[in-house]
């Protein structure tokens, strides 16, 4: 019995969980795909659509993860195979592309987020045996009987549509619920992956900015708030007036005041660092007194007030689990449901 149903399924179960996997990876962090599409945009000399990496980023994320549900449930099995297959050769073609580029533009694919990290040759290698793999899949789908239209089954493809796409809007909206770089919230920064800023004169002040028992909280810039933040910098700027807080700019460039807030210091950070530690291109960092990061918000979602300075680790950590929590017990009920539908 164990036999018959891993020969059944074997395409879908291998494809499912591969589709699932990276789509999962790169949802919890779409604007790290955004810039990933952005180098691809640049080498086919398509630049100017830059400005809509973000949201080409989520509908990629959310594809990836809606076909990789679809897969492993065995819902619309015909039109998921045929997006499957197409999806993996366009892929593979980009990927040998890569691979093949004399000048070795892009170093790595992004195929997985910033979980796991594959060689351009590696990513090359594995898209070929997954496409073999699809191509299977199709040939043992088209074997078998169409389905009838089954409301029920319908419905399920579109609750996991709507699951999918949901993570990776969150993601971009109001950051990840987690990432896999150095800078996650609860981490500890120290050592080699520390953050390092800059006065005018470009001397290194991070121990002067840090030091001492206040909390400090950052406000990260790559690109210019509009004015409409000014209201939401109203409760950090009373905080640090009052002493209740250390509070500083960290931006990129020059020449990018903060509505609000312009009295406040101003640092240089690193472009990269700074896309690493905010995936958004304005937004707040808190750190506790020993340079741990305790909160980060999207600058047009940051709380219109903070009930307590410090405290905002323990919320942090329970709305993100509460989020890919419930997520959880939605995709556990698709399988239950999926179960009492019958194969």
């Amino acid at each position: 019995m164990m036999r018959s149903f891993v020969s059944r399924m074997w395409t879908d179960m291998v494809l499912g969980m591969l589709f699932t996997v990276s789509g999962f990876v790169k949802a919890v962090d779409p604007m790290g795909l955004a810039y990933k599409l952005e180098e691809y945009l640049a080498l086919f000399g398509l630049a100017e659509w830059n400005r809509c990496s973000g949201w080409m980023a989520v509908g990629l994320c959310a594809a990836e993860l809606t076909l990789g549900l679809l897969l492993l449930l065995r819902l619309w099995r015909r039109t998921t195979a045929v997006a499957v297959t197409i999806f993996l050769l366009v892929f593979t073609a980009l990927t040998y592309r890569i691979y093949s580029d004399p000048y070795g533009g892009i170093q790595e694919c992004g195929c997985f987020g910033e979980a796991f990290h594959l060689s351009n040759g590696a990513t090359f290698a594995k898209n070929v045996l997954f496409l073999i793999v699809a191509g299977v899949h199709v040939w043992r789908v088209f074997r078998q009987g169409d389905c009838l239209f089954d409301w029920r089954r319908t419905a399920l493809g579109i609750g996991c549509a709507v699951v999918a796409a949901l993570l990776p809007v969150y993601a971009r909206v109001y950051l990840p619920p987690f990432d896999f770089l150095p800078y996650n919230v609860g981490t500890k920064i120290e050592g080699e992956q520390g953050i390092a800023l800059y006065d005018s004169a470009f001397r290194e002040v991070t121990k002067e900015v840090f030091d001492g028992e206040k909390m400090s909280y950052m406000i990260g810039v790559r690109e210019e708030p509009d004015a409409a933040v000014e209201e939401k910098v109203k409760a950090l700027r009373e905080a640090w007036r009052n002493g209740v807080i250390r509070l500083f700019v960290a931006t990129s460039q020059s020449g990018m005041p903060i509505p609000g807030g312009e009295d406040v210091p101003q640092y240089f950070m690193d472009d990269l660092t700074l896309k690493s530690v905010l995936r958004c291109d304005a937004g707040v960092v808190a750190f506790s007194r020993d340079r741990r990061i305790i909160g980060k918000w999207n600058l047009e979602h940051t709380p219109r007030s903070f009930h307590t300075y410090g405290g905002e680790l323990g919320a942090e950590r329970w709305k993100r689990t509460g989020l890919l929590g419930g997520m959880a017990v939605v995709v556990l009920l698709f399988f239950r449901m999926r179960k009492k539908m019958g194969a």
